[in-house]
């Protein structure tokens, strides 16, 4: 039986405002010629939409250069799709009760409303968690979080299995968020039955300093009102909310729509998408729209987690040097040579803000949309996104081994921009460490973050000492 959902059945256009009704999951209606055929619009959504490719293919094969050997592989990873928190999901449901009390017929975009439309975020108790079939409006839907988790792990076998075929009893390292913890556990499922996988559960406590997947959970100094981003947000232009505001309004008149309920809309495309396989809201907007919301998306992320915010570098650093620790370390030393964590976007961003990936162009601006800036949100972290470091080593003509090191970003090939000389537009590893030590010249987490004041730990331990310390903590959403 799954999960009771609450539906907010017909929207009568007689009723002065819809009855609640549980409805059980599998009795939602969908229309299945709807399911999947949305795709064109998910990277205009903020990263709330289900995962996709990186869009823009460097043409560089992801497979190891013929004269090369693959020996470590390193991977950062989103969680799967996911119903919205509970911030978002309450903005949505505000829309919802406005629709619930219009008593007229809904015309214009809205009116699939009219037709005994069911709403899928009315449940509580599915903020937050990831999309599976047992929570999903529509458990056929093939962009539910669960798939996402299974088919990663299932194409991370088919491409390294010979790592992990090496030291078949290996760990994976999850965040305690539970839509973390339950991608990692559909990764896993995706891998097969030929291993036997310890996850260690790392808590998202500030006093965990850094030894932590989140280690920005301990930058007490960290402005999540970054008045740098406020001072650019703001200014740019809300047009396009307006505009969508008035329509709605011009539509349906007497529904009062107001600019934050249009931007909430968005957000209902994105999250029923992870649910259902499409959403009808998503018909709501035009293409300007979609793009100015997503530049906006840009210009909030660029500043407040990502190059724009000062603190990025200091946050970033943790999860970079940890990563360059084991990609210094001989093969023959470590017990495994795939190293697999599950955290949140935030530490991606910030994982790709320290490593150099997509924050060597010019600073956002919120004059109009830039369409050439290199850094766009959607792309880089959306549910599912990942970040694989690739080590190998190769033969030169004097028969010398080196070892050279690369990213790959959601199926793509990234060259650091100042070292991609190697085989493959790779740095090799003694140039990598040169400019991650320039990278970090003057950077100090602890220092900079004011860790102390909540914690003394000052370095990333996990990955070496999960064998002799319990890591194992409850789950959060």
């Amino acid at each position: 039986m799954y999960g009771q959902v609450l539906a907010l059945a017909s929207l009568a256009s007689s009723s002065a405002l819809v009855n609640a009704v549980a409805v059980d999951s599998k009795y939602f209606t969908n229309d299945i010629n709807k399911v999947g055929t949305q795709k064109d619009i998910i990277p205009f959504l903020y990263g709330s939409a289900p995962y996709f490719s990186y869009p823009v293919n460097t043409s560089i094969p992801v497979d190891i250069p013929e004269q090369c050997e693959l020996v470590q592989v390193h991977v950062y990873a989103r969680h799967g799709e996911r119903y919205p928190t509970a911030s978002a999901a309450k903005g949505i449901n505000q829309a919802w009760y406005k629709f619930g009390n219009y008593t007229e017929k809904f015309t214009g975009s809205l009116s699939f409303l009219n037709d005994n439309y069911q709403f899928p975020f009315a449940n509580e108790s599915n903020w937050g968690l990831l999309t599976t079939p047992e929570n999903a409006v529509n458990p056929y839907n093939p962009f539910l979080g669960s798939l996402t988790g299974t088919s990663h792990g299932e194409e991370f076998y088919a491409r390294y299995h010979e790592l992990l075929d090496a030291h078949p009893n290996f760990t994976i390292w999850t965040s305690n968020s539970n839509r973390v913890h339950a991608t990692s556990e559909y990764f896993i499922k995706g891998l097969g039955d030929d291993y036997k996988v310890n996850l260690e559960i790392i808590s998202e406590n500030g006093t965990m300093g850094a030894n932590s997947l989140t280690p920005i959970s301990a930058c007490v100094n960290w402005d999540w009102n970054n008045a740098k981003d406020k001072n650019i947000s703001t200014t740019f232009s809300t047009q396009y909310l307006t505009d969508i505001t008035k329509r709605l309004n011009t539509a349906n008149p007497g529904l009062n729509m107001t600019n934050s309920d249009s931007y909430n809309l968005f957000n209902w495309c994105a999250f029923e998408m992870n649910t259902r396989g499409y959403s009808d809201m998503c018909d709501v907007f035009t293409q300007d729209e979609l793009i100015n919301y997503s530049y906006y998306g840009d210009i909030v992320t660029y500043y407040d987690e990502f190059m724009g915010n000062d603190l990025a570098l200091a946050v970033g650093s943790v999860s970079t040097n940890a990563t360059l620790t084991l990609l210094n370390t001989p093969e023959d030393e470590l017990d495994q040579t795939v190293f697999i964590s599950f955290t949140h976007d935030t530490h991606l961003l910030q994982y790709m803000a320290g490593v150099g990936l997509f924050a060597n162009g010019k600073a956002l601006t919120s004059k109009a949309v830039d369409f050439h800036n290199e850094f766009k949100r959607a792309p880089l972290v959306q549910e599912g996104a990942r970040v694989y470091t690739q080590k190998f080593n190769c033969k030169g003509a004097s028969n010398t081994t080196e070892s050279f090191v690369r990213y790959v970003v959601n199926d793509v090939v990234q060259p650091l921009d100042a070292c991609h000389n190697g085989p493959g537009f790779s740095c090799s590893l003694s140039d990598y460490n040169a400019y991650i030590k320039n990278r970090f010249e003057g950077v100090n987490f602890m220092e900079q973050c004011g860790v102390s004041k909540i914690s003394n730990i000052s370095e990333l331990t996990f990955y070496w000492d999960y064998k002799t310390k319990n890591y194992d903590v409850p789950l959060i959403i």
